[in-house]
């Protein structure tokens, strides 16, 4: 089992920077490894768990979508990015999948 990462804020970004990166060429799955990286950096990141769901969204799987905003509210229920990841969830949780 990997040793979990120190956190850094500075390595969250560049992670989410590489991913977003990979994310408008399409390919979702190495973006979605870059984001689980900078989540690992920086577990509080509202904009990392954004992308991550987003990707797994692109990827069409809505599952890991909808768990990845859950499990950012369920961590940080007080974060100002709450009320609209649970709108998202919300919407996500409707569509047919």
């Amino acid at each position: 089992m990997p040793e979990a990462k120190e956190p850094d804020p500075k390595l969250c970004e560049q992670s989410i920077s590489i991913g977003d990166f990979y994310y408008k060429k399409k390919n979702y799955a190495a973006a979605i490894r870059r984001y689980l990286d900078a989540i690992e950096y920086q577990p509080d990141s509202a904009r990392a768990y954004d992308a991550l769901a987003r990707a797994y969204e692109k990827q069409g799987d809505l599952d890991k979508a909808i768990a990845a905003y859950k499990q950012f509210i369920n961590k940080n229920p007080d974060s100002p990015k709450s009320p609209e990841f649970r709108a998202r969830l919300a919407k996500l949780e409707k569509s047919p999948h």
